[in-house]
């Protein structure tokens, strides 16, 4: 499980047969967990709301906690619908108490700040737990997504461990990259777990095709693992799998930042391709005439696009991927 974590507050292992609910907190962070303990096997998590504006994970896990009920189980599985509640409550990226990302925030510091708190509490009591590993994103309300998974690259097995589970949600492309600290995936990767993330379309709504494509994932993820034998599953489908080396290639915030404050006019859709030094936008100055245009930094196809109009200098505006 590589490495060592506190006593458990709760104990997976220890729990009876059946469904559960239950809450984890500590020094004023918590999340509530939906549990179904079957017989010996993996045990599998899931959680949404990493940040606090994306709402597809919640849904999903949701759904899946009001009316699963398996017949039988190998394994455990555990969701959490929403993992960063301070940040979801608000309708923000990040708690606003700290305003720090909890995807750059693990493993965080049991008396850190709430975000901190808050990462060291899900690693160590829930993530040190896991044999696998899924973290459901998406764009949030500022950006619109070509709907991705991904994963950190890894040694062989547990590389293909993590192709596998991706591959299961085939109606979205994949992403795999070298190792970035502070994210879910990182403390994952740390424990030797094998994990992957989900991103789904955002623009602050829940997309219909996003969530049914969602649903049909883990529901091949549970199979794939083992947890639930295979029932009337389609066929899964051929997955495009783009591999960087580049560990900046995947780093979404920090493409294409704007120059400067205004409204952001973009020139281009998610999921164009665009070559190396054409127009994808303009960045109007207010208080004075004039702006600033944003050129494409490489050939490739819009996977991220900021769709409010408002920034602030810095803000990432749109990422390409060659694919």
């Amino acid at each position: 499980m590589g490495l060592s974590s506190s006593k458990f507050s709760i104990d997976l292992k220890s729990l009876p047969p059946g469904f559960h609910q239950r809450r984890i907190s500590a020094r004023g962070v918590g999340f509530d967990l939906f549990i179904w303990r079957g017989s010996y096997g993996p045990v599998l998590v899931l959680n949404g709301a990493t940040h606090g504006d994306e709402y597809e994970g919640p849904t999903l896990l949701r759904q899946w906690a009001e009316r699963w009920r398996p017949p039988s189980l190998s394994g455990t599985v555990v969701m959490i619908p929403v993992l960063n509640e301070a940040a979801y409550y608000a309708g923000l990226r990040s708690a606003p108490a700290d305003d720090v990302n909890l995807a750059r925030a693990f493993p965080g510091k049991a008396n850190g700040s709430i975000t901190q708190r808050l990462a060291h509490l899900f690693d160590t009591q829930v993530l040190a737990q896991a044999t696998h590993y899924v973290d459901l994103h998406s764009a949030g309300r500022a950006y619109e997504l070509l709907p991705w998974t991904g994963f950190i690259s890894h040694e062989a097995t547990i590389n293909r461990t993590q192709r596998k589970m991706a591959a299961c949600f085939d109606a979205f492309w994949g992403w795999a990259g070298p190792f970035l600290p502070g994210r879910t995936l990182s403390a994952a990767y740390n424990r030797r777990i094998p994990a992957i993330y989900v991103e789904c379309r955002g623009t602050g709504d829940v997309d219909p095709c996003d969530l049914r494509a969602l649903d049909r994932g883990l529901k091949h993820l549970l199979v794939a693992l083992g947890c639930v034998r295979a029932k009337r599953l389609t066929k899964l489908r051929p997955q495009t799998l783009r591999t960087t080396r580049d560990a900046d290639e995947a780093h979404l915030q920090i493409h294409h930042p704007a120059p400067h404050n205004g409204l952001f006019v973009p020139s281009v859709k998610v999921g164009a391709r665009v070559r190396r030094g054409a127009t994808v936008g303009l960045v109007h100055a207010l208080g004075k005439l004039g702006g600033s245009t944003i050129l494409a930094e490489r050939t490739g196809r819009i996977v991220m696009l900021r769709i409010q109009r408002s920034v602030r200098a810095g803000d990432a505006l749109c990422t390409l991927a060659p694919i």
